[in-house]
């Protein structure tokens, strides 16, 4: 790996960096929780989250290492699959933030019903 590389591996790293942190501070968080099926759902989004997050920088960096390779070819025929690519993960992390929202409305109602009764 040569170091314009790895230079642009490591800034694309330090750009999701804060996010990866935060996504694991919050697993481990809802991993001290009691188990229950909001637990299981909040938790399941989380990884849904960090693999759509860690899966985004390896997709941004497959460019970067076709262009290191001389490989310009293969960049165009390329850009529709990272495309969909990008899309896909978009359409997860949705997913992810959806399922989060969830389980946190569930876990809020539920304590207004026991704080109320």
């Amino acid at each position: 790996m040569n170091m314009e590389l790895l230079i642009s591996v490591l800034g694309m790293t330090a750009t999701r960096l804060p996010i990866l942190i935060a996504l694991a501070i919050s697993v481990v968080w809802v991993i001290d929780t009691p188990r229950t099926t909001v637990r299981d759902v909040a938790l399941w989004s989380l990884i849904l989250l960090a693999v759509a997050t860690v899966a985004g920088l390896v997709l941004n960096l497959v460019p970067i290492w076709l262009v290191q390779q001389g490989n310009y070819e293969s960049i165009r025929s390329l850009s529709m699959w990272l495309g969909v690519g990008h899309f896909v993960l978009g359409l997860l992390e949705a997913l992810g933030v959806v399922l989060l929202v969830w389980a946190l409305t569930r876990t809020l109602r539920a304590r207004n019903v026991a704080a109320a009764g």
